[in-house]
């Protein structure tokens, strides 16, 4: 009866074990998955910063030659 009982606790033991390994390799999975989406996060918000200069840029130079064209006088030109 003894034997039964210890060899009971004993694949107890074994599967808590297991389930233990298990919970550890999916924590490391999920760490590395986190750190690829947090690299991955970084190098967006690096384009987002790019875009936003670029899109200043754009709109710098568009409001310019508005400007240019606003100080012609094609009013004299049509009569």
């Amino acid at each position: 009866m003894a034997v039964d009982a210890i060899e009971q606790l004993e694949v107890k033991i074994n599967r808590l074990i297991e389930q233990h390994e298990k919970a550890k390799r999916d924590k490391e999975s999920i760490e590395k998955k986190l750190q690829q989406k947090e690299s991955e996060w970084h190098h967006l918000k690096g384009q987002i910063r790019q875009y936003e200069r670029e899109r200043l840029e754009l709109r710098e130079k568009l409001d310019k030659i508005i400007g240019q064209f606003s100080t012609l006088d094609v009013s004299d030109e049509l009569e």
